[in-house]
């Protein structure tokens, strides 16, 4: 039982005396009692007289229809709210009672909003799904490829959960790698900020290849955690690619839009994760073979013509003999064809010499004839008209010639 009563009002009644307070000091009084009974409390109720202040603090009302309970949501504390609050909506506000001196009257300071109903908690989800989708925390030319052979791998869930089980029974039997489990709570108050955590000191770990976030499924409020601002953050500044799990099939979260890769179940995420090693030895032997069939095949097929290019290929010193020997043979056949070329050139040409002399005009000198020119322009004379009286004249006879001067013409 809490007992509302002061010493100072026990005496009076004792003594008789009349105990008198200020308004200051009274009201400092109730606001320590009520700070010291009610430290921190839940208390449940339907939002009216919702004001946003500019500088971002919120100030509501709480009533249940007899009560009213004035509510105060400074700046931090609303920017964590992931879901609008909105008059007539109900809520559970988590905080401390204070009294409000200039007013007189107490209040809640809230340090914690969260929606009553699975109704409202989808409206949230839808709310800040848009607003990371305006963002671009979804955006797919920022997802990231997972390696094809990871060597370690941290997983970010809850150790009494299925989902772990279920997570490493594959892929201890797929892939040899080291898998490093940081526990966390993966549903309640605090599991959000557990989670995130996590996410942040598997960053920090020096040749860790991806993480794995996962949980088995549940309702909507099961995997709420999952839906806080503070794991999409965690999510989208990591510094390495993300695979969330959570949930069954039909179960989304935001932490899976934002993630670079969104697996059903955590099985399936452990086979989206690790190659199955002996499927991808067996691939390797396919492949192995097939090369080794391609590589006989193609020498096969260079020794068939290599055998072929070898009975084609004559002997290089049976090739020049028979090249020197039609060589030797072109060589005469080209000296026989110059020499009865020059024969018969020569046959020409003192046939050619017989007739030129025949024709030539120093043969008809020779036989007493002579060749008459005038001297003055060295023309030959045909006719005696040609000739003027007293005109000189050259006289030129098969040997030497004579001068001479016209006395007389005869046409």
């Amino acid at each position: 039982m809490i007992e509302f009563s002061s010493p100072g009002i026990r005496e009076s009644a004792e003594t008789g005396r009349r105990l008198v307070f200020t308004v200051s000091e009274l009201t400092a009084r109730i606001n320590e009692l009520l700070e010291r009974h009610f430290l921190l409390v839940w208390v449940e109720g339907e939002i009216s007289q919702l004001k946003k202040h500019d500088s971002g603090h919120v100030f509501f009302s709480l009533r249940d229809g007899r009560a009213l309970l004035r509510v105060v949501l400074f700046r931090d504390q609303a920017r964590e709210i992931p879901f609008p609050l909105r008059e007539g909506l109900r809520v559970l506000c988590f905080g401390r009672i204070s009294v409000y001196p200039p007013r007189g009257e107490y209040r809640l300071i809230a340090r914690r909003v969260e929606p009553l109903g699975a109704g409202v908690l989808q409206a949230a989800f839808e709310a800040l799904k848009e607003e990371l989708r305006r963002l671009g925390y979804f955006d797919p030319e920022r997802k990231r490829p997972l390696p094809s052979f990871p060597e370690r791998v941290g997983v970010v869930t809850s150790l009494s959960g299925a989902a772990l089980h279920d997570f490493l029974r594959v892929a201890l039997s797929r892939w040899p790698a080291q898998i490093l489990v940081h526990p966390v709570r993966v549903q309640g108050e605090g599991a959000a900020e557990e989670i995130a955590a996590a996410i942040h000191r598997l960053n920090e770990i020096p040749d860790l290849d991806l993480i794995v976030v996962t949980r088995g499924g549940g309702s909507l409020e099961d995997l709420w955690a999952f839906n806080e601002r503070i794991v999409a953050e965690a999510v989208y500044r990591s510094r390495l690619p993300v695979v969330s799990a959570v949930g069954h099939e039909v179960d989304y979260t935001i932490c899976d839009f934002v993630a670079d890769h969104r697996a059903p179940t955590p099985t399936a995420a452990a086979a989206l994760v690790f190659p199955e090693r002996e499927r991808l030895i067996e691939e390797i032997r396919r492949r192995y073979r097939k090369l080794t069939e391609t590589i006989l095949r193609r020498l096969a097929h260079t020794e068939r013509e290599l055998h072929h290019l070898r009975g084609r290929l004559r002997d290089p010193g049976r090739v020049l003999a028979e090249r020197s020997r039609h060589l030797r043979e072109l060589s005469r056949r080209l000296t026989r064809s110059l020499l009865h070329l020059v024969a018969t050139r020569e046959t020409e040409l003192s046939s050619l010499a017989r007739h030129l002399e025949a024709v030539s005009p120093l043969a008809v000198l020779g036989r007493g004839y002579g060749l008459v020119r005038r001297v003055a322009d060295r023309r030959i004379v045909r006719r005696a008209e040609e000739v003027s009286p007293g005109e000189r004249l050259e006289i030129i006879l098969s040997r030497g010639r004579i001068l001479a001067r016209t006395e007389e013409v005869e046409p």
